[in-house]
Parts: structure tokens; C-alpha cells; sequence
């Protein structure tokens, strides 16, 4: 006779009119109770067993299983409440978990970064571990899901709990107000805010009094870089290439415009006058990122400022390359200071935008190789990536398999979904596809900033918000008459 595993009971061990709990190891539980009776994935339960003091757990898992001449439901998952001294138990009741219990379990397992509430219970905290960001960090949520907007709760947060520097691509402007405290926000928590974002430094591409312009030199983006953005090829432009190899060794350091770089190349006797034409005809010169003999590029500001947050907002750059050169500017400068191991968070909205999955030129080429080897080797150097992008399939694998931290919203692909729980394995498969039913603002928080996972409901933003969508007056009608008295008109 074979020795029964607990989750092989038969139905007449039990009532089968209620849910009985119980474990093997004292960290995972499992489940088996009437179809109306159980408790829905994600919920927090509280387990009392027969001795011994109750548990809390979160269920994770779902089976219906046939049992005759009825259907059971079949559960389990984890023991959340984390004890000295686990034990096993059997034969034990099962009921909805209070919110006291939930804030005394979770502010113990999580706690630091309160972003909102749990999205079934609105009166209990759902936070974030701040030293968790010394992991990478991939959001992800398809248009509409709120991402952008609870990116800011996210970057407030950190600024408001935390000294780690903020270093953010922002390629639409919606993080340019990061700075400042929206109307309405209590007045305590303004006043803690706007002194702890005393030193946010926005820089624009479409600078005014309020922010300093954007800019770069060409010899910040290294000399893979800026052969890149002169597309050169080492083998089939071998003499130019070896000759801007040249110029960047003897010269760069005289560089502080554009035009000195092509003075540079027509000065040079062989293949430098080529360099100067393959310069202009590419339309270098026409870009406005370019800075000037006085100009303070990124780079610049944020290593010798040292702002306790840098916003590069690229929203009002023409061409694709010129936010491909800030990024690459930027990669380039991170990686060339690691030895210095200074702390940082590198935040990428619209990661897809300069890390590709499948790269189209040289430019975005420097770029992908630059984001790989920071997500494989920057943590060690206090680089931390914090990636952004709508579909997991816009980033290359290589890239999202250094997170350890999923911020995850609504995605309608179930097969995006599918590929998000192979990739991110320390999210509950069953709670990754729940997402494809969340509304506005809901996310999955899992990894090493919220272990065990949390199903949360992103909170209020304390600074206003940025960009934003075209309004959509053109719904409510025209002269001839008012559209929309129904349910969901705005």
C-alpha cells in the first residue's frame, strides 16, 4: 500500500461542505473546500489549524476536480506570514484573511514604498521593498493600462523614501513635473515632497526658463558610438574609420562644438575631408542636440552636479537618431564611470523606443549592446536599470532576462502573457494571467521589491502629471446635437 500525499485525499476525509486547509512543510499550504466556497486567486487567507497558531496565505493556485457526483475546488499557495518555525499541519479551517492580519503580514514582508492599496481591499497598503531596486526592474502594460502614470507614483516614491539618484529618458515629457506637487495634496506631505525634490533638474529639447536644454557632444557617445551615428563600417569604410579612430585619439579633447569636429576632419590631409562630407550629408549639423563651446551637456550636469534627479526630456527631438544619440550618451557615460560605484537608477520610458528587440541601424545598434552589457554586469556597479515599455516582445531577451523585479498591468495578449510567466518564473503563472482583466491602474508586483507578490491598485500621484492623451471632445458631438446620455459618457 503507497504512502497518500496530502492533496490525493479522497472527498469522504472531509465535509465536503467546507474548506479544509493543510501543509506539508509549513511554507506552502493546500486546499480543498465546495465550488462557492473557496476563496479566488490572489486572496489572502487565514488558516487555523487544529494547534498551533493561525497562518496567513495567499492562494496561487486553482484546480476544479471531479469528485464523484460533484466538483471541488483544489487550491494551494504560499504561507506569506514567514514564522520562526514552520511547521506542518493538517485538517485545518480556511476563511478570508482580516485587514488587520494583512497589515501586520505584509508591512513585515514588504513595507518602504507605499504606492497604493491592495486592489481587492482598499483600506490595507500595498508597498514596495525600496532596497529591492537593487535589482533591474521591467514594467510592463499595454496603452491605456495606466503605466505612464504609475510610473511617476513610483518615481515620487522613491524620491520621497529613498536617496537613490534618478537618472530618467523621458521621451514624451510626462515626467517633467517631477518637481513640482500637484494642487490638492495635503499640506504635510506637499512640504515633505517639495523638500525632498529640492534638486530635480529638468533638461528639455525645447528649453525655456524653467529648463536647461538638452544637449550632447558627439565625443561623448565613444568611438563606437560616433562611428555609428557617421554609420561607418570598420571593414567597408576601413580608411574613414581608422581615421576618425585617429581624431577622436589626438583630437576629441578640442571638441566642444560640432563644427570643431569637421574643422578637425578637413584639416586632416587623407581621409578626413571624406569624414566632414559623410558629416553634413548625414545632416549632423542640422540636429539641435548639438551643444555649443559653453554648453552643459547631460552628461555633464549629471556628473558634476549630481542632481538628486535628472529629467532628459527628449519629447520636442525631430529625428529618432537624436534620442538614440542622448541615450547612447548617456549608456556610454554610465558605463565609462562604474568603477566609481555610485548608486543609480536608470529609468527608460519607452525602453522599446531606444532598445529594440531587433535593431535597424548602427545607432540602435550601440544602443541595444550598451543596454546588454549594463543589464548583465551594471548591478555589481550600482547601475539599476528600471525599464518601461508596453509589450514584453519590443525588448530583447537578453536585456528583460536580467530583471528581478515585474511591474506588471493590463495586457490582452494571451500570448504575451504566456511568454511573461516563462520569463518572469518568480510570478505566480496564475496571477500573470489574471492582468488580462485588470481595469485602470491595477498592477502585479512581484520579484525582489514585493515578495510575496501583491495584486495592488496604484495610488494618487502628489505631482502633476505630464503629457498625457489628446482629450476626446470631438466624442460629446457637434452642432447638430450632443452625443452620449448613456452609460460611459464622459
Amino acid at each position: 500500500m503507497g504512502i497518500r500525499r496530502p492533496d490525493e485525499a479522497t472527498v469522504t476525509d472531509h465535509d465536503p461542505s467546507t474548506t479544509v486547509a493543510w501543509s506539508v512543510d509549513g511554507r506552502t499550504f493546500r486546499c480543498r473546500g465546495p465550488l462557492g466556497g473557496s476563496p479566488p486567486l490572489g486572496e489572502y487567507v487565514r488558516i487555523e489549524p487544529p494547534e498551533g497558531e493561525a497562518r496567513i496565505g495567499q492562494v496561487l493556485q486553482l484546480d476544479v476536480v471531479d469528485a464523484g457526483d460533484r466538483r471541488l475546488v483544489s487550491a494551494g499557495g504560499d504561507l506569506v506570514d514567514r514564522v520562526h518555525s514552520p511547521a506542518s499541519f493538517d485538517g485545518a479551517t480556511l476563511a478570508r484573511a482580516g485587514d488587520d492580519d494583512l497589515r501586520r503580514t505584509l508591512s513585515t514582508a514588504t513595507g518602504g514604498l507605499e504606492v497604493g492599496s491592495l486592489r481587492d481591499r482598499d483600506d490595507v497598503a500595498a508597498s514596495l521593498v525600496a532596497s529591492g531596486f537593487n535589482r533591474h526592474t521591467f514594467l510592463c502594460g499595454q496603452s491605456g493600462s495606466g503605466k505612464t502614470y504609475s510610473l511617476g507614483v513610483l518615481l515620487e516614491r522613491l524620491m520621497l523614501e529613498t536617496t537613490l539618484p534618478l537618472l530618467v529618458l523621458d521621451p514624451n515629457g510626462d515626467h517633467v513635473h517631477l518637481g513640482e506637487v500637484a494642487p490638492g495634496v495635503d499640506d504635510d506631505l506637499a512640504a515633505r515632497y517639495r523638500a525632498a525634490a529640492a534638486d530635480v533638474l529638468v533638461l528639455s529639447s525645447q528649453p525655456d526658463s524653467d529648463h536647461e536644454p538638452l544637449q550632447i557632444r558627439l565625443a561623448e557617445l565613444g568611438r563606437q558610438g560616433m562611428a555609428a551615428m557617421l554609420e561607418l563600417d570598420p571593414v567597408t569604410d576601413r580608411h574613414e574609420y581608422n581615421q576618425l579612430l585617429h581624431l577622436v585619439e589626438e583630437q576629441s579633447h578640442t571638441w566642444h562644438k560640432l563644427t570643431d569636429v569637421v574643422a578637425s576632419m578637413r584639416d586632416d590631409a587623407d581621409s578626413g575631408s571624406d569624414l566632414a562630407l559623410r558629416t553634413e550629408n548625414l545632416g549632423l549639423l542640422q540636429m539641435q542636440i548639438w551643444a555649443g563651446s559653453d554648453g552643459t551637456t547631460v552628461h555633464q550636469h549629471w556628473t558634476g552636479r549630481a542632481p538628486r534627479a535628472l529629467i532628459a526630456d527628449s519629447s520636442g527631438l525631430p529625428e529618432r537618431r537624436e534620442r538614440l544619440a542622448v541615450a547612447v550618451s548617456v549608456l556610454q557615460g554610465a558605463w565609462a564611470r562604474r568603477r566609481e560605484r555610485e548608486p543609480f537608477l536608470l529609468v527608460v520610458d519607452e525602453a522599446h523606443d531606444v532598445c529594440p528587440a531587433v535593431p535597424r541601424d548602427p545607432l540602435e545598434r550601440q544602443a541595444v549592446e550598451l543596454f546588454t552589457r549594463i543589464a548583465g554586469e551594471g548591478r555589481k556597479y550600482g547601475i539599476h536599470l528600471l525599464l518601461s515599455t508596453q509589450r514584453p516582445d519590443k525588448l530583447p531577451d537578453n536585456v528583460l532576462s536580467q530583471c528581478d523585479n515585474l511591474l506588471l498591468m493590463r495586457v490582452n495578449s494571451a500570448g504575451d502573457r504566456a511568454a511573461l510567466a516563462e520569463r518572469f518564473s518568480f510570478a505566480p503563472t496564475g496571477l500573470v494571467d489574471m492582468v488580462g482583466s485588470f481595469g485602470l491602474g491595477e498592477a502585479l508586483l512581484a520579484g525582489r521589491v514585493a515578495s510575496p507578490p501583491v495584486l495592488a491598485r496604484i495610488g494618487t500621484r502628489i505631482t502633476p502629471e505630464g503629457g498625457g492623451d489628446v482629450p476626446t471632445d470631438w466624442a460629446h458631438g457637434g452642432p447638430g446635437g450632443v452625443v452620449g446620455d448613456g452609460p460611459g459618457a464622459s
